[in-house]
């Protein structure tokens, strides 16, 4: 339930007509790259939780993740096309993909670590 919420969060924010003015040299480092970041790295930890629940290994459940969030960023960016302040950015999506590489490399570290 997590995850189809923050799935709807996530595309509904990003539909959302932008409260801030483009920025040409905000292209490839601004305040909505770390909004892809952050979002997503949350988002793939969630997605990665609950692939694991549902008896997936931990690998495989990370790689989905990965692979979900990134597609979520993909698909959301085209949309954005028809919002007005909005339009599709490389970049956005290649801050997505960080913030879940990261976030779920961590997840992945910390579930396959042996308490101590």
């Amino acid at each position: 339930m997590a995850v189809a919420g923050s799935t709807i969060f996530l595309f509904v924010l990003s539909m959302l007509p932008s409260p801030l003015k483009r920025h040409p040299e905000w292209k490839w480092i601004g305040p909505d790259k770390v909004m892809h970041l952050v979002g997503h790295a949350g988002y793939a930890v969630l997605i990665a939780d609950a692939f694991r629940a549902d008896r997936c290994t931990d690998r495989g459940a990370a790689v989905l993740a990965v692979c979900i969030s990134t597609t979520h960023s993909l698909v959301t960016g085209r949309a954005q096309n028809w919002v007005p302040g909005r339009e599709f950015e490389f970049a956005d999506v290649v801050a997505s993909l960080l913030g879940a590489l990261f976030a779920v490399f961590g997840w992945y570290v910390v579930r396959e670590r042996p308490l101590q």
